[in-house]
């Protein structure tokens, strides 16, 4: 008899979950189709994976491990100056940018996030410039406004966010836009400064369905991007986005990792398993949730999604 079977059962501890990742027969049981994870941050995932007991340290065993087979590539999204300087502050680690950039599914996207605005500098601009003109750095983001944490003053975000999007056009790069709680500036702002014919991708929408429709008939070119957040029972605006605004032709499909896992993979409470992190494999859960709200089969969303990116960001 175990030494807790006299406590009363309110009065006992709960068993510490362990930590892990789904499996990739897991990962790979809802489609085969290839897919492409349009937004990540891969070395947070490695970072987080650290304090675990899955201490990966590279970007091949982490997808060889445990991303499924029909995984193509992935957009490493750099948005924080720190990791602009990886090569000198971390050099030969995962948190080192040029390493991202030699591992073969990996691309790159770089900007300078609205809650680090306030110290956004010309060594910092000069940083991100070398980044940019890697021939494996596809986008310039993602750069914004973020109202909701108010990291940065509303007024540095605004004056940082016109900076990059003027670079962005003079390098004809195209942009992942971090946008919340922020719609009207947000709108003012890119309509002002970006040629509507511009290629963008609005990184994990959660604003209004209203917002969603004025961005996507200004710019034809503008995607919505879908994280797993569309899967918890909160997310009311996204789902609503996607069900009644969004054209199957106009989003894409992103994890934003190591954040938002997608709600069924954690959803056995008696498990003794913890989902550690979110990361780039479980892109067909967000898929398959994408599905039940268009009404379609998950493969026909796999197959959107595949061809929205070509048409984003020319993978």
């Amino acid at each position: 008899m175990s030494s807790n079977s006299q406590v009363p059962s309110s009065q006992q501890k709960p068993l510490e979950k362990k930590l892990t990742l789904p499996s990739r027969e897991t990962l790979s049981s809802l489609t085969s189709l290839p897919f492409v994870d349009t937004h990540t941050h891969l070395h947070y995932v490695l970072e987080r994976l650290q304090s675990t007991p899955l201490r990966i340290d590279d970007y091949s065993t982490l997808r060889n491990t445990h991303f499924p087979s029909n995984l193509e590539f992935c957009i490493n999204v750099l948005c924080d100056p720190e990791t602009f300087a990886g090569d000198t502050l971390f050099p030969n680690t995962f948190m080192d940018w040029r390493v991202q950039a030699s591992e073969p599914y990996i691309y790159l996207a770089a900007g300078v996030h609205p809650h680090n605005a306030k110290v956004y500098n010309d060594h910092i601009e000069s940083l991100l410039l070398t980044i940019l003109q890697h021939p494996k750095t596809v986008a310039l983001g993602e750069i914004g406004l973020d109202y909701h944490y108010d990291n940065s003053p509303r007024d540095v975000q605004k004056q940082i966010f016109i900076r990059q999007l003027k670079k962005a056009v003079e390098l004809d790069k195209p942009l992942v836009i971090h946008t919340r709680e922020a719609e009207q500036d947000t709108y003012d702002i890119l309509t002002t400064h970006v040629p509507p014919h511009w290629r963008i991708h609005v990184h994990c929408f959660t604003d209004s369905p209203e917002f969603a429709k004025r961005l996507i008939e200004f710019f034809p070119n503008l995607y919505i991007g879908i994280t797993g957040v569309v899967t918890f029972g909160s997310a009311k605006n996204t789902q609503n986005v996607l069900r009644d605004v969004v054209p199957k032709s106009r989003f894409l499909l992103e994890t934003d990792a190591p954040y938002m896992i997608p709600s069924k993979l954690n959803r056995n409470k008696k498990s003794n398993e913890k989902v550690a992190v979110c990361h780039s494999g479980m892109i067909p859960f967000i898929a398959q949730k994408i599905a039940e709200i268009k009404g379609v089969e998950i493969d026909e969303i796999m197959r959107l999604a595949r061809e929205n990116t070509r048409n984003m960001y020319g993978l």
